[in-house]
């Protein structure tokens, strides 16, 4: 066997998926051992109860509540904050182009993964507000809300 062949087989990552999370949270070890730690407790829940990846890992949230959920709302809460910047802090105004985006934007530009070019700054961040897949505020108290609570996760 040549030199060669045998690096490449040596560094070729095992087809099992739970060899290769302990492989990474052996390598995690050195850099960051609270996250090793977290990997591999959650590996071995899964090998020795039966429990879903997703679960062990946190990623399966109660109540419909996930961590995919509150990294989507921020995310799209921030989009939301910087279009009120551009309308000067007007919440009312943000109410107003929300709905108009709502009401009047067809389906299909909404559908769109960029914005259209000729939209003012505020419209085109409420369109990548909207694709984060969970809905906009269609109130100004749902509005106040969304934007009062930004808190990071």
């Amino acid at each position: 066997m040549t030199e060669c062949k045998r690096m490449r087989q040596a560094s070729r990552l095992p087809e099992n998926p739970i060899r290769r999370m302990r492989i990474a949270a052996r390598l995690l070890r050195e850099q960051h051992a609270e996250l090793a730690a977290w990997l591999e407790a959650a590996v071995q829940e899964h090998i020795m109860q039966g429990t879903d990846m997703d679960r062990a890992l946190g990623f399966a949230g109660t109540l419909g509540r996930t961590p995919r959920f509150d990294v989507l709302r921020v995310l799209r809460n921030r989009l939301l904050s910087r279009a009120l910047l551009h309308l000067h802090g007007d919440m009312r105004a943000l109410h107003r182009e929300v709905l108009l985006y709502l009401e009047r934007v067809p389906e299909y530009l909404k559908d769109r993964q960029q914005p259209d070019i000729t939209w003012t700054a505020a419209r085109r961040l409420i369109h990548r507000a909207h694709r984060q897949g969970l809905g906009l505020p269609a109130t100004l108290d749902g509005l106040r809300k969304a934007l009062r609570n930004m808190g990071c996760s």
